[in-house]
């Protein structure tokens, strides 16, 4: 009986270990905010288009293609075009402020084969981290430096080269070379 009473202990201090990286950093606002429109956006007509049609009328019958005269669909007012325009404006400023690890990876071994997949989150400013995948296994990713803890696996320790990484994944007592690449 008291054996058990060792084992439930000792299974009780292993999961309390320490807490997972992600949960360390607090969350703060994004530098960069979404697309926001001013109080009056979309309410002010632009001149020439006080007179057009805003919306179709339904549709009573079948129409042939060959009845169509202009475009299949309205072309966009401008509260749309001003819209589409603030988001990808925004998109962008993001990606500009994005660290060199941020998107998604793919660490491949030396013959070019697929070991797994990476996901960091490199916001330029604070500490990168994310989740790696392959096969059946998944766990967290931390990078300090240049090297990225990959929880449950090893360690993969890089160097800049070319548009992606290479570097070195150790698993436990084995090493290989790899190189991390975007997927596409």
């Amino acid at each position: 009986m008291s054996g058990f009473i060792v084992l439930a202990f000792a299974g009780a201090l292993l999961q309390q270990s320490a807490p997972h990286p992600s949960t360390q950093t607090l969350y703060a606002a994004p530098a960069i905010r979404p697309f926001e429109p001013a109080s009056d956006f979309g309410r002010e007509t632009a001149q020439g288009d006080g007179e057009t049609e805003a919306h179709r009328r339904p549709l009573e019958a079948p129409v042939a293609v060959e009845a169509y005269v202009r475009s299949y669909e309205y072309s966009p007012g401008d509260t749309e075009t001003a819209y589409d325009q603030g988001v990808a404006s925004a998109e962008i400023r993001v990606d500009q402020s994005a660290g060199p690890m941020d998107g998604t990876w793919r660490v491949s071994d030396e013959h070019g084969q697929t070991l797994f997949g990476l996901v960091l989150d490199d916001d330029g400013r604070g500490p990168v981290e994310g989740g790696w995948r392959g096969g059946s296994s998944a766990g967290a990713a931390t990078v300090d430096g240049r090297t990225v803890t990959l929880e449950g696996l090893g360690a993969l320790a890089l160097e800049p080269a070319g548009h992606g990484w290479r570097g070195t994944l150790t698993e436990g007592d084995r090493t290989r070379t790899v190189t991390v690449s975007r997927p596409g």
